[in-house]
């Protein structure tokens, strides 16, 4: 019963993760990767419970943060939109590519940024 218990929850956990934002995938993904090397630092020094719940914390905690580069227009009004890379913006004033809004590079409008 315990092994159908497990791999139900495995699916259904697989099965979240494809429908997840970016963000919400890469804090589970951090969470998972951390909790793993927290247990095999945490196995070392005696404390393994511990070390899988810091090493998962700070990894969620990183993976929440880590966000790959969007992209934004500009339009008429000079209002900066953040937008799916893949649309295409005929009417925007200017078109940009970086990881938040601050730190952005123009792009040309007219296709698909380069990746």
């Amino acid at each position: 019963m315990f092994r159908f218990i497990a791999i139900a929850s495995v699916v259904v956990l697989l099965a979240g993760c494809g429908s997840m934002p970016d963000r919400d995938r890469n804090a589970l993904i951090g969470a998972g990767v951390g909790a793993g090397v927290g247990a095999a630092i945490g196995s070392t020094h005696g404390n393994l419970l511990a070390g899988i719940a810091i090493g998962a914390v700070t990894g969620g905690v990183i993976g929440y943060i880590v966000t790959p580069e969007a992209c934004y227009f500009r339009n008429n009004l000079g209002e900066i939109w953040q937008v799916s890379c893949e649309d295409r913006r005929i009417r925007a004033a200017a078109c940009f590519i970086g990881h938040a809004p601050y730190n952005l590079r123009q792009v040309s409008c007219t296709g698909r940024p380069p990746a």
